[in-house]
């Protein structure tokens, strides 16, 4: 296998053009220098040549491929994430809020660090709660310096798990959910009108997808090794069926559906509302 040399942009843009892509004007071969310039050609032209390859195992392009439309699915897979992350965050802040609420309520405002607060007959219990506190532990220690969390812990010797909020992921958040007690995980899923493990499945499956926006990867044909649960509406939109739903279980139409459910009727997304 030869090893990658580097290539500068013209260089590049003659790649292209051998491997068929039309960029035959003195215009286009500007547009495409702009772009490998602004985007990289690793994250245009790699993230985004699958569906114009006629024979991917030598990167030979489609005929009348044109950097104008490879850029184009690029900016609608960069729009796509931008809608999604926004109405994620809409469910993250949710469910921190709902959990802030939940848990101190209970066990005390500065008890979310106590072992014995959290489910301790699921699988691998003691496993997974010791990580999720290393985790927040480690948080805390991380953001010392933040104005915030300094005043909590110079006054009060903690900090109040709705102000902890501003610094767990969403990811951290939904380990949280995951270990808590299943009455307390009970308490939270009911303001969706699901169940617990249900909800569970769904921040999992969206915690992947804001991983996915957060980090710009490719979003437009994300396929996922978990699968999201079954839910009323691929009952109801009566997704062909085989061994498991043909979509909704793995991709990210599963994602448009888990909002359904965990976003509010008045801010759920309008132009993808009207499919349910």
């Amino acid at each position: 296998m030869s090893d990658k040399v580097f290539k500068n942009h013209n260089e590049l843009i003659e790649l292209l053009i051998e491997r068929g892509v039309d960029i035959s004007s003195s215009e286009a071969k500007r547009f495409a220098k702009t772009r490998l310039q602004h985007e990289g050609y690793y994250n245009l032209i790699n993230g985004y040549k699958t569906l114009f390859l006629k024979n991917s195992s030598k990167d030979e392009y489609k005929d009348g491929t044109t950097i104008d439309e490879i850029y184009a699915l690029f900016i609608f897979d960069q729009n796509l994430r931008e809608i999604f992350l926004r109405y994620i965050l809409k469910v993250e802040r949710n469910i921190k809020c709902l959990i802030a609420y939940e848990f101190p309520q209970k066990y005390g405002h500065d008890n979310y660090l106590l072992y014995n607060n959290f489910d301790q007959n699921k699988k691998d219990s003691h496993k997974n709660i010791i990580s999720l506190l290393s985790d927040i532990q480690h948080q805390i220690a991380a953001r010392g310096s933040d104005p915030s969390i300094r005043h909590y812990l110079d006054t009060y010797g903690f900090i109040p798990l709705w102000v902890l909020n501003n610094i767990l992921s969403f990811g951290q958040i939904s380990k949280f959910y995951f270990n808590m007690k299943q009455p307390d995980r009970q308490n939270v899923s009911k303001t969706f009108k699901i169940m617990d493990n249900e909800l569970e499945t769904l921040l999992k499956y969206l915690t992947s997808i804001r991983n996915c926006c957060a980090h710009n990867n490719r979003l437009y044909c994300f396929r996922s090794h978990d699968v999201m649960t079954d839910t009323k509406y691929h009952a109801n939109l009566q997704i062909p069926k085989n061994k498991e739903y043909e979509c909704g279980k793995r991709d990210l139409f599963a994602a448009v559906i888990a909002l359904k459910i965990l976003l509010p009727f008045y801010i759920f997304i309008p132009y993808i509302y009207i499919i349910f």
